[in-house]
């Protein structure tokens, strides 16, 4: 079966193009950049470029077992994700729901990343722990 992965090597990539988005999307809350065109592109097509390079990047090792992780991570992370957004839709109302919505752009992508790592971890402590015994 042929996978649509990006190859390990652009994970590295992707971690620092995300930590530059990140870091103008920070930039642009905190100060009156926010108005900026340039900013704000650089700060969503970063932070969406490199989430996508982390998150759709292959393992050192891609087996059965990372890819049901995988998948049962982007399960979690789209119920998480579109839970909130109903939650909002319910309670936030005018401009501010406007910023939810841009906010939501990118809330998969990080669900996923923070839930398909953590996953990672546990399932790899669990590998060690079982060589150990």
């Amino acid at each position: 079966m042929k996978t649509l992965l990006f190859p390990h090597s652009f994970q590295k990539w992707g971690w620092c193009i995300l930590a530059v988005g990140i870091a103008f999307g920070i930039y642009a809350m905190v100060t009156d950049y926010g108005t900026s065109g340039l900013v704000n592109n650089i700060a969503i097509i970063g932070t969406i470029s490199g989430a996508i390079l982390v998150t759709c990047s292959r393992e050192k090792i891609e087996d059965e077992m990372v890819r049901q992780l995988r998948l049962n991570s982007l399960l979690v992370a789209l119920y998480i994700s579109y839970a909130v957004l109903i939650v909002c839709s319910l309670f936030v109302y005018g401009l501010d729901f406007l910023y939810v919505m841009i906010y939501n752009m990118f809330t998969i992508l990080l669900i996923f990343m923070v839930v398909f790592r953590y996953r990672m971890w546990q399932f790899n402590k669990e590998v060690k722990d079982e060589e150990q015994n």
